[in-house]
């Protein structure tokens, strides 16, 4: 069994919206293996900061197999993207039955104040969320720059990635 014919056959791919940040690669599980760990119940982001990854990734899901695992390779594997200033990157659809992306980008100094960062951010430095709609990805936007406070929010760079196309 090969994961990219079954539990990863519907994917899509959204670029990233600077150099410095990540492009995600967004696998929609079938319903049978469909849960509430998965983002809106049914998606699984992949953090692909290279194209190198993006090929290794891809390999990974062309492998054959003979029971179906999940498409964790990259999860736990540390960034190597830096950055300062916490960032807010919304990354928009390809077609709109996709979700929109909230990829949070948090410096290691933020990370450290959590007691199991490698639960809590993937690859060490990143927080992502999926809304149905726009508007819901601001409200959380807006919800997450009232949480981090008025000195910490001089430090967020939110940037938009527009659509890119298909896996």
């Amino acid at each position: 069994m090969r994961l990219i014919e079954g539990l990863a056959a519907r994917r899509r791919y959204y670029g990233r919206p600077l150099p410095t940040l990540p492009d995600i690669l967004l696998i929609d599980i079938p319903r049978t293996y469909a849960g509430s760990s998965l983002a809106l119940g049914r998606y699984y982001p992949i953090i692909l900061e290279t194209l190198a990854e993006l090929g290794e990734f891809e390999t990974f899901l062309c492998a054959e197999r003979d029971q179906l695992i999940p498409p964790n390779l990259l999860d736990h594997r540390p960034s190597s993207l830096q950055a300062h200033d916490i960032i807010f990157a919304r990354y928009a659809p390809a077609s709109p039955d996709w979700p929109w992306l909230l990829l949070c980008r948090w410096p290691s100094a933020y990370v450290a104040m959590v007691p199991d960062p490698a639960e809590d951010f993937a690859r060490g430095a990143y927080t992502i969320e999926a809304f149905a709609h726009a508007t819901e990805m601001d409200e959380a936007e807006q919800r997450l720059l009232a949480a981090l406070g008025p000195h910490e929010a001089r430090h967020v760079r939110s940037v938009t990635a527009g659509p890119v196309g298909n896996a």
